[in-house]
């Protein structure tokens, strides 16, 4: 085996030791009047997603499933969880 061959495997091998580095918040695409309103962030502990409101207004959020949608009201500068574990496609979020 070259040399270069081996320092190569090595570093793949090194490299594998290491823990997993956290990674980034992840943006989820939105539809709907109250976008600029709403934050989606997906709760690794709670394996569900959260759902903030930071506007003066309730929000409705919506998502679609495989299943069928599924959807949450929240209030003025509170927080809900959508109950599903994954989605398709953007979400859409509506002032009401």
């Amino acid at each position: 085996m070259r040399p270069a061959t081996s320092t190569a495997l090595l570093t793949l091998l090194l490299l594998s030791l290491l823990p997993p580095q956290p990674s980034a918040a992840r943006a989820y695409d939105c539809e709907g009047s109250a976008c600029s309103a709403v934050t989606l962030a997906w709760e690794e502990e709670g394996q569900r997603f959260r759902v903030e409101n930071n506007s003066d207004s309730r929000v409705r959020v919506e998502v679609t499933t495989y299943a069928g949608d599924s959807g949450v009201r929240v209030e003025p500068h509170k927080s809900d969880y959508l109950q599903v574990k994954y989605f398709n496609g953007p979400y859409r979020a509506d002032f009401e």
